[in-house]
């Protein structure tokens, strides 16, 4: 019951700190979009080009699929979209990722607003992508987009060793001289065992390499935009939404959440 009551609490604050802000809006300087975003991955046979995946020697940051489910990542894209035209042909040749749209309330120009969002597709529990933006209000509605496209290997073992003040920390095996990666038929070399007083292994199943992606884009609103590359493809859509409309829109979602 107090876990409940907490709950409702934050949800409150929440609403209460939004609605205040949406209150403090200058109405002749604020503006409204809806924005739409879509990511999808091209087919390797679709490109002749070499990308080369790093890989990755340390997991901090990588969040399992359970722990996106807090995030505020947008909404699903509603049936009638910008993109309407384009999903049944990009769904015969691509993979979508992901499919976003969310209401965007500029106070003033220069102002900006950023977004965390992940595919729907998952391995091992790890979304395939993981991604966020940053929309900002100049003379154009300008996009800066940051992917992070995951490949995932066989799963590997990480080391962990007590410290001296008694915590457990890992060693990344690709990066220290006292151990390395093995698989359920090999055995660890180079471990220097007798240097910690306890060591622990765990079984890695997260991505193993990375393709890390960053493109700036800016556009007018109600302009289609096709972001390219060899691998991730994106379309952009803005839609200028009238400034009661877009703070009703975003009052409502606050309370529903």
């Amino acid at each position: 019951m107090k876990a409940i009551s907490l709950i409702l609490l934050g949800l409150l604050c929440n609403t209460y700190v939004q609605a205040n802000s949406l209150d403090s809006l200058d109405l002749n300087k604020a503006r409204a979009y809806q924005a739409y975003v879509m990511t999808f991955v091209w087919p390797e046979n679709m490109t002749s080009e070499d990308i080369e995946y790093q890989d990755i020697f340390s997991h901090e940051g990588i969040q399992p699929l359970a722990d996106w489910s807090g995030e505020n990542d947008g909404a699903a894209m509603p049936a009638s979209s910008p993109f309407e035209a384009f999903t049944k042909t990009l769904s015969a040749r691509t993979e979508v990722l992901s499919n976003k749209t969310w209401t965007l309330i500029f106070p003033d120009t220069g102002s900006s607003i950023s977004e965390s969002f992940h595919s729907a597709q998952a391995e091992h529990g790890y979304p395939v992508m993981t991604a966020n933006v940053t929309f900002t209000l100049g003379r154009y509605l300008e996009s800066n987009l940051h992917y992070k496209h995951y490949q995932f290997g066989q799963p590997v073992a990480t080391v962990e060793h007590q410290t001296q003040d008694g915590v457990m920390s890992p060693i990344d095996a690709t990066t220290t001289n006292n151990a390395s990666v093995y698989s359920s038929n090999s055995q660890v070399t180079g471990l220097n065992t007798a240097a910690y007083s306890s060591t622990d292994y765990n079984v890695w199943n997260g991505p193993t390499q990375v393709l890390p992606l960053h493109f700036v884009n800016k556009t007018a609103s109600k302009k289609l935009n096709y972001i390219d590359h060899p691998v991730i493809g994106t379309l952009i859509y803005f839609e200028p939404l009238d400034l009661e409309e877009a703070i009703d829109m975003v009052t409502h979602a606050s309370v529903a959440q």
